[in-house]
């Protein structure tokens, strides 16, 4: 079976990564937000082309000043500004603040309204700024300020001269707040005068990373790695997603810009931005290429980055790049680049270099790529296959994946087989589907009958209709047991046809609470918690459990209702030999997925378990509308958890386990266990 077969699809929708999985909690840090001009209810192709978004540039956006002002001056991109003065990267803007004897300058971070940086009790939180002195005389604070406005941490800003931006400084200092509290950043001018400000990070010490120096340049957020990396994913794709696309060619998501000095990556507006308030979703690439590189080399994931085709997201746009154009020649080089920059020899290759001066000189693990996310139809197989063809001739081994387009059926969907099968080597079809539960349960046996000529990928799937589809009277809640209870019966399908199936994964993966795009999401979170949803649970039991091969199954007697699949061997998910006191070498996992509301008691005989062989049993049960539920504060409330039993094997290596109906039950025996009668 596939031995990469349930990954993680990560993309900045949902605030995922600025505002969550980035760990600077300051918005706009960098004086150069860009944004949409106005907000669409709904962001299909049709309201767009008839009320046409442009990008805004908005510099001081998330940012306000008491006692003095707030500009940001001109700067041309020759790197000069309106007084001459240079900026810290040429063409880009920074913060000139004035201040007549006590000026303040704050940030809420990424909240809609009031303070929204979630300060945790005893944690250290880090600054980091860029500060050109000017005419100012006097002292900088930084403080953290909760929403009465009081200071629970303050102190003196450090400057220390910029060895490589002459006339800046930099500016640092720690922050420990006495207590937990959702507050807002501030700088305070203690003196008379005019200074420059860029480059403002405010960064938890208990960050992903911390002290290792491959993350020399952005961060992550600690408890959203963890929760990832408990799916125990052997792929991820990144970084979109529609953003891969962008609203137009010039949106398209540049690679290019999001690796480097964090200082030199210019910010883009995200086409997400069109489902928020005021187009408020800036793109700072904070996380860029390098960091989701590193993220899938700790994870132990295999990276699968999806570059674009020279088309513009076909749901919003109709721009594509003419096949003989010189732009087009670009994007096909920004691919051909970017596996140089990944895997290239830093001695000889200049991107390869650019990854080696980050802090990471021996190449990355890649062995696959995908072209385009959702394109379709034969203006994209013409450009997949020119891609495809510039990719295999630097890099024969290389795998590539093909879009299938955004639906699971239909002309283009048939199209995108057909050249599949034209030329299969080293090729991977990846289907996108989100429908209603009934339909993904249906999906179950999609795979059973597939030819196996051609490898497929689901690279987004959920049992959740989009919500611009349905009407809000009629619009499904999102992440109920009845949609977790559907993708577990659809991934027992994936499991029992892993030697067709590559890879899947759910979406999207990450929402930051009240300012989601999508409804339907893996994982909740706010300032200060994380929270599983039913789906995660989900994901999690059959990620975990996944082995190195399919096992046959004598389904006799079962009833309809209940799914079933099974692997055995090693575990694939890089654990430790001992896992919850089960051994991974050696074991096999069964997966029954109770559908129809039948209870039903289920007698396993497993070959060459030894009797009094140690089981593992794991059910996930609820009501149909049962979910997890979490606020922009608190910890949420769990109306859906596992729950383990330890038992051993009886005679001829038999376990009777009862399945409550509309249920998930896992089973592992460990087979390597020898015979407690034997002893």
């Amino acid at each position: 079976m596939s031995d990469i077969l349930l990954g993680a699809f990560l993309e900045d929708i949902n605030h995922a990564i600025d505002g969550g999985l980035s760990a600077n909690l300051i918005a706009n840090h960098s004086f150069e937000g860009a944004y949409v001009s106005r907000r669409l209810h709904t962001n299909t192709i049709a309201a767009v082309t008839r009320r046409r978004p442009r990008p805004v540039s908005d510099p001081l956006r998330h940012w306000r000043v008491r006692s003095g002002t707030l500009a940001a001056p001109a700067v041309d991109e020759a790197g000069t500004g309106d007084d001459a003065s240079t900026p810290l990267v040429p063409g880009a803007r920074f913060a000139r603040l004035t201040s007549e004897g006590a000026a303040v300058v704050r940030n809420v971070g990424h909240a809609r309204r009031g303070a929204g940086i979630g300060a945790r009790r005893g944690v250290v939180y880090h600054v980091d700024a860029r500060v050109r002195l000017g005419s100012f005389d006097g002292s900088l604070v930084a403080r953290l300020v909760d929403r009465r406005g009081r200071a629970l941490a303050s102190s003196t800003l450090t400057l220390t001269p910029d060895p490589d931006h002459p006339g800046w400084h930099v500016a640092t200092a720690a922050l420990r707040p006495p207590r937990t509290a959702l507050v807002a950043f501030e700088i305070a001018a203690r003196g008379a005068g005019t200074l420059d400000l860029d480059e403002v990070r405010l960064i938890p010490a208990d960050h992903w990373g911390a002290g290792d120096p491959r993350w020399s340049q952005g961060v992550l957020r600690r408890d959203l790695v963890e929760a990832i990396a408990e799916l125990k994913p052997r792929f991820v794709r990144f970084p979109g997603g529609c953003i891969v696309e962008g609203l137009d060619c010039a949106n398209a998501y540049d690679w290019k810009r999001t690796v480097g000095p964090l200082a030199g990556r210019r910010p883009d507006y995200n086409l997400w931005g069109l489902s928020t308030r005021g187009g408020d979703y800036s793109q700072s690439f904070q996380v860029g290429y390098y960091e989701y590189f590193l993220l899938c080399e700790d994870l132990g994931a295999k990276p699968l980055p999806v570059v674009g085709a020279g088309m513009a997201c076909q749901l919003r746009a109709t721009e594509v790049l003419p096949l003989d154009s010189p732009e087009f020649a670009a994007v096909v080089q920004d691919v051909l680049d970017m596996i140089e920059w990944a895997t290239g020899d830093p001695a000889s290759s200049p991107w390869a270099r650019l990854r080696a001066e980050a802090g990471h000189p021996e190449p990355f693990s890649l062995d696959m790529i995908a072209v385009g996310n959702e394109n379709a139809g034969p203006q994209y197989l013409h450009r997949f296959r020119a891609i495809r063809e510039a990719v295999r001739a630097r890099h024969p081994h290389m795998d590539v994946v093909l879009s299938a387009g955004a639906l699971a059926w239909g002309v283009e969907f048939e199209q995108a087989w057909e050249e599949a099968r034209r030329d299969p080597r080293g090729l991977i079809v990846d289907e996108h589907f989100y429908k209603s539960p009934s339909w993904v349960i249906d999906a179950a046996s999609r795979y059973d009958a597939y030819p196996r000529d051609v490898r497929v990928a689901v690279g987004e799937y959920a049992a959740n209709l989009p919500s611009g589809l349905v009407p809000a009277p009629i619009r499904p809640v999102p992440n109920t047991f009845r949609s977790a209870l559907a993708e577990a019966a659809f991934l027992t399908g994936v499991e029992r046809n892993a030697d067709v199936v590559a890879m899947a994964s759910f979406a999207p993966l990450l929402n930051l609470v009240g300012h989601g795009q999508w409804e339907h999401n893996l994982i909740d979170f706010n300032p200060f918690a994380v929270m599983p949803t039913a789906n995660h649970h989900v994901q999690r039991m059959f990620a975990a459990t996944v082995r190195e091969r399919i096992v046959p199954l004598d389904r006799d007697g079962l009833p309809p209702g209940l799914l079933v699949s099974a692997t055995a061997g090693a575990g694939l998910s890089g654990e430790v030999p001992v896992r919850d006191g089960l051994p991974a070498d050696d074991a096999v996992a069964v997966k029954l997925v109770e559908v129809a509301g039948r209870a039903a008691r289920v007698r396993l005989r497993v070959p060459g378990a030894a009797e009094g062989a140690p089981v593992r049993v794991e059910v996930l049960a609820a009501s149909d509308e049962a979910r997890n539920r979490l606020r922009w504060v608190g910890r949420g409330r769990h109306e859906v958890r596992p729950r383990v039993s330890r038992r051993v094997t009886g005679p001829d290596g038999v376990v009777e386990v009862k399945v409550p109906g509309r249920s998930v039950t896992m089973v592992e025996v460990d087979l390597s266990a020898p015979s407690r009668t034997a002893e």
